[in-house]
């Protein structure tokens, strides 16, 4: 693919692509980084953009990814700890990562405001107060929002 070509076909899906990586981050920066490695990395495989029939969905297909990699990059470690090893039987840190994987996945059907507050409160350890600060959201709001996380977590698990 020629540089025209490319500016042709490519440069003008920027905002299309930008929009997925914010929707995916819910952040600016990392939605202009992201959206920047992704023209790195298409212009690295341009000799076989020719053969991509939907410029469009590919993009955004590989912005994804992108996000996703970006995502797992800057989730902290806590979430899935690998350090059992030595404190328990091995099929007990198996059920404690099993346990501990269904209880990720059910937050993730969490509301995203609800699912913020429990990974700052949980995973990072924030007392109301410190997520106070940084969200802006008052102490007793937040009280309340990590209990409703809560029961649904627990009726996700009961169902």
């Amino acid at each position: 693919m020629t540089e025209a070509a490319f500016h042709t076909v490519w440069i003008p899906l920027q905002e299309r692509f930008y929009r997925v990586a914010f929707f995916l981050l819910e952040d600016r920066a990392d939605a202009l980084d992201t959206v920047q490695d992704l023209y790195v990395k298409l212009w690295k495989m341009r000799d076989t953009l020719d053969l991509v029939r939907n410029p469009g969905a590919y993009g955004a297909l590989l912005v994804r990814n992108l996000c996703i990699d970006r995502i797992r990059r800057r989730t902290p470690r806590e979430e899935f700890p690998d350090d059992l090893a030595g404190k328990d039987p091995p099929d007990e840190q198996l059920v404690a990562k099993e346990t501990l994987g269904a209880v990720m996945q059910a937050m993730e059907r969490l509301p995203d405001s609800q699912r913020k507050l429990m990974k700052l409160h949980l995973l990072r350890g924030l007392s109301y107060d410190e997520i106070a600060a940084e969200t802006g959201l008052s102490p007793l709001n937040i009280r309340v929002q990590v209990s409703l996380a809560r029961k649904k977590l627990k009726q996700y698990e009961d169902a």
